[in-house]
């Protein structure tokens, strides 16, 4: 299809944009292993292997690192501790794998027994290891929970009132690094240390404020129908105190407001109705979940394994639930439309267009850097503009508009690329999209189609 502008004419070729089914090795979201270490002792705990030899799984980005502080429980941290979680943060940093960080000291279901009797003794743990965790900010995405209850879960705890929770939840905010989230095991944590019954809004997402940080996680996603007592009987609009848990519905849809700005992930546990895959697929999307256990339950991971998507999709609808899970856990970007024509202004530039659709279950919550890239085909010439736009906003569902307006000049009859690159400044990373472009350049970029500008 040709454009004509006085006498300038540019001729667009799309590439085919078909989507593959695949999952994309993009960071921050999808499957996780656990990993356990004691922090008086360099061996894994289950496996026994050195810190500095844990193999973890090529596939996964991210990974659960648990850290016992038992025999602490009484004392500070000695330096030799503090030695063992800095070996711990720097082993899994060298495998460029973005960390979730659980500090706690239980894992026998006995929380109360097993946590320090004196708040002051967590507090100061936390103090100790600031140094670290602002250290290996880059590396941590997120620290899951607040060091206290049955395997770190804040359940059977001594500190779950209003008063110990906030004061936990500050502590670790302060001594954590500026953008590493902080993840809170029950949506009703969350409405007790900021005091509101409502969720963080896009006026104060990615601010650095207190609130503005604090994600949640679930390890009993879709257990029951309230995932195993993350949520209660009251409904929102009787709730009288923060800490009240709320029905089932009332707490997703806060879930899917506040995620659209913080992460959310867990487990899925206990094989029944609430999991199976038509209802499972809507809480996933609901409670935007960008992270999931690979290994548990592994109950429901057959279950899902075993059954069809049920999507209404040529290219899914064959697939099963689990490989459209896997795919989708977090965000997944999508080209829908790309090209180039002559700009409607008249000024005879040229209007460089993508749209693309986030199909994921959540948001990808990290600003990335977006680029259209033009080149020729032997790479002698190549412009790059960075356009304007604020990836984090990339919600689920919502298609996204890309635009450059450029001049033609340097444009001399030949056959030009255009492309696009999305790159993640904190990983160092190409951000893959769900399409089947081949890679473009040896810098990462796909290519959307070729264009042709003739100038008199």
């Amino acid at each position: 299809m040709g454009y004509k502008h006085k006498k300038t004419k540019v001729q667009w070729t799309p590439l085919s944009r078909t989507e593959k089914a695949e999952v994309l090795q993009n960071p921050y979201c999808g499957l996780y292993s656990i990993y356990r270490f004691f922090a008086d002792s360099d061996r894994e705990a289950v496996e026994g292997t050195l810190i500095e030899d844990v193999r973890v799984e090529e596939t996964h980005r991210i990974c659960l690192v648990e850290i016992n502080l038992l025999k602490f429980n009484e004392t500070e941290l000695p330096k030799e501790a503090l030695e063992i979680v800095r070996r711990i943060f720097s082993h899994f940093a060298s495998l460029r794998k973005q960390m979730i960080v659980r500090f706690l000291y239980d894992w026998e279901g006995k929380g109360i027994v097993s946590e320090p009797k004196d708040i002051s003794v967590i507090l100061n743990h936390m103090c100790q290891l600031a140094p670290l965790l602002k250290g290996y900010a880059k590396d941590i995405y997120i620290l899951q929970g607040l060091f206290i209850g049955s395997w770190g879960e804040m359940h059977n705890s001594r500190y779950l009132s209003e008063k110990h929770i906030t004061r936990l939840a500050r502590q670790l905010y302060e001594c954590s690094g500026e953008s590493t989230q902080i993840a809170l095991r029950c949506p009703n944590f969350w409405r007790m240390i900021f005091k509101t019954y409502q969720p963080l809004d896009r006026a104060c997402a990615f601010k650095h404020i207190q609130k503005a940080r604090f994600s949640l996680f679930n390890d009993g996603i879709m257990a029951s129908d309230t995932d195993f007592g993350t949520y209660g009987n009251v409904e929102m609009k009787d709730a009288r105190y923060y800490s009240e848990k709320w029905i089932r519905k009332d707490e997703l849809e806060f879930q899917n407001q506040l995620c659209k700005y913080v992460s959310n992930g867990g487990e899925v546990i206990n094989e029944c109705s609430w999991n199976d895959v038509s209802p499972a697929l809507e809480g996933l999307r609901k409670m935007r979940i960008s992270y999931l256990h690979s290994r548990y339950d592994e109950k429901v991971l057959n279950k899902w394994k075993a059954a069809k998507s049920g999507i209404n999709n040529a290219l899914w609808k064959d697939r099963t639930a689990f490989e459209y899970i896997e795919a989708h856990l977090g965000y997944r970007f999508a080209i829908m439309d790309a090209g180039v024509s002559l700009a409607p202004d008249k000024s005879g530039r040229l209007r460089v267009a993508v749209r693309l659709i986030n199909q994921g279950f959540a948001p990808c919550y990290h600003k990335f850097e977006v680029k259209l890239v033009i080149r020729d085909t032997s790479f002698l010439e190549l412009y790059e503009y960075e356009v304007d736009t604020d990836t984090r906003m990339w919600m689920p569902g919502e298609p996204v508009e890309l635009e450059a307006l450029i001049a033609p000049a340097q444009f001399k009859l030949k056959n030009y690329m255009l492309c696009l690159g999305i790159y993640d400044p904190q990983t160092e990373e190409k951000i893959q999209i769900a399409n089947t472009f081949s890679v473009a350049d040896y810098m990462g970029n796909y290519s959307l189609g070729s264009f042709t500008v003739y100038i008199p």
